[in-house]
């Protein structure tokens, strides 16, 4: 399928995100050897290692967003998404003090954050409608894949092996990307006819389309209904200037612009930062003696949550459709982040009853995994892939992908002074309210996008009937 070598880079991202999990306290001294680095890391150097991976992401869709349209999909997904993780993880063999892991979580992070938006656009274009629900699923159901990789892997495994691991996949991504075709939209603007053509055959399967007369008929159909939009957008002719001036030129494009950057609000608003960090010891129960389960043991389950909750959103995105998915996703993770922060607050005033329901949170964890996969994971990044006409893609990527990735730096740099200054219910009841807040202000304003053509979309938001 041609969106697993595109989202390759999604994995990659997993497993940036999933390292800090298994290697902090072996890198803090708390638990097994600090080396290879000179010294233990401190608190401070660990708070900065993790929000580094966001604070480079935020500069991974600017950058990626420069090239795309300059030098196509294809070229630039291999430059931005590959090469600076693949020199991140070559640093983090060879580091030997905290200087050289935020060096190499910095470039990392550009490659995560690029890939967030740079594969949405590749798989949102190369997709047909019927099929772009589940194809732009793929990335989110990647990055728990790799997150899963590195929570089931990464305690049992040295750190230089575990860093060779993570550097042998974006050395896997770049090649296998290497031999996929252009995005039949780019080479469209850019007068390349015949190859986009090539193109689209090859996406839509070279085998069964040699000599079919229908499937050469649904071909030419598809590159003239891209041409029509190429041409209506102006995106042959188009800077990135130019992308930021037809981002706010019309209603369609700011009404797009606003809902996509409330899904990405919520996606980081959602809680799951502060869901994750609290999750040991959720599962640890209110007896830290006899723990319901181990560390490990329980970053294992959430990474086997995620990869199954995503995998079931692959298969519900074009059935139930983007819309009803992330209100169901938004709504659920709001009650299940509310009776979260209901029993930590009863934990924190000594209720005389608490063991009795000592499997409250560890099912209200669960299920609120499940719900965020299901929808506020994958979908923002799908809906940014599809809302906007070809000619304002770059700068929507670049502005709805750095806003997601600061909002995460912002909130890795101040979750625990929230913590201790709300207490862990506090935190809970805030994220819960975010998604309430986000939750109705979607079903307002986000259209349905289920089996629409990228063409049908841009109309609706921009109240025109669609050509054809």
């Amino acid at each position: 399928m041609q969106s697993i070598p595109a989202s390759m880079a999604s994995f990659c991202a997993g497993l940036a995100i999933g390292w800090t999990s298994p290697v902090t306290n072996r890198l803090q001294g708390i638990s097994g050897t600090y080396k290879p680095l000179d010294h233990p890391l401190t608190d401070f150097d660990v708070s900065w290692i993790t929000s580094l991976l966001s604070l480079g992401a935020a500069f991974g869709p600017l950058l990626g967003g420069v090239v795309i349209d300059r030098f196509g999909r294809k070229p630039s997904s291999i430059a931005v998404c590959g090469v600076p993780a693949i020199v991140g993880w070559i640093v983090t063999l060879c580091a030997k003090n905290a200087a050289y892991l935020y060096a190499a979580r910095f470039l990392i992070g550009i490659s995560t954050g690029s890939a967030s938006t740079l594969t949405s656009v590749y798989i949102g274009e190369v997709s047909s409608a019927s099929e772009r629900g589940a194809l732009c699923s793929f990335p989110q159901l990647f990055i728990t894949f790799g997150i899963l990789l590195q929570y089931a892997v990464g305690p049992y495994v040295t750190y230089e092996a575990l860093a060779g691991i993570n550097l042998a996949f974006p050395i896997i991504y770049v090649a296998s990307f290497f031999f996929m075709p252009e995005s039949p939209y780019h080479l469209l603007a850019k007068g390349k006819i015949e190859e986009a053509e090539r193109s689209l055959v090859w996406l839509r399967g070279r085998g069964r389309l040699r000599g079919d007369q229908r499937a050469d008929a649904d071909i030419r159909q598809d590159l003239e209904t891209m041409a029509v939009a190429i041409e209506d957008s102006q995106m042959n002719s188009s800077s990135i200037v130019d992308s930021f001036k037809d981002l706010f030129s019309t209603t369609g494009n700011r009404r797009a612009l606003a809902v996509t950057s409330a899904t990405m609000l919520n996606q980081q608003l959602s809680g799951i930062n502060a869901v994750l960090f609290n999750a040991e010891s959720i599962f640890r129960g209110s007896n830290p003696e006899n723990p319901v389960l181990s560390a490990s043991a329980s970053t294992i389950v959430i990474g086997v949550v995620q990869v199954g909750a995503s995998w079931t959103e692959v298969f519900l995105a074009d059935r139930a459709g983007r819309r009803a998915l992330l209100l169901i996703s938004s709504a659920f993770s709001a009650i299940a982040l509310a009776v979260l922060g209901v029993h930590s607050y009863l934990q924190k005033i000594h209720y005389s009853s608490i063991d009795s329901i000592a499997w409250l949170p560890i099912a209200s964890l669960i299920l609120y995994i499940i719900f965020y996969c299901l929808g506020l994971g994958p979908l923002p990044w799908a809906v940014l892939g599809e809302v906007f006409p070809s000619s304002a893609k770059s700068a929507a990527s670049i502005f709805c992908g750095s806003l997601n990735w600061v909002v995460s730096f912002i909130i890795a740099c101040t979750f625990q002074s929230f913590i201790h200054t709300a207490g862990a219910y506090g935190t809970y009841w805030f994220y819960a309210c975010c998604c309430g807040v986000l939750c109705v202000y979607k079903f307002f304003f986000l259209p349905e996008t289920k089996c629409k053509t990228l063409e049908e979309i841009q109309a609706e938001l921009s109240g025109k009937r669609p050509k054809g």
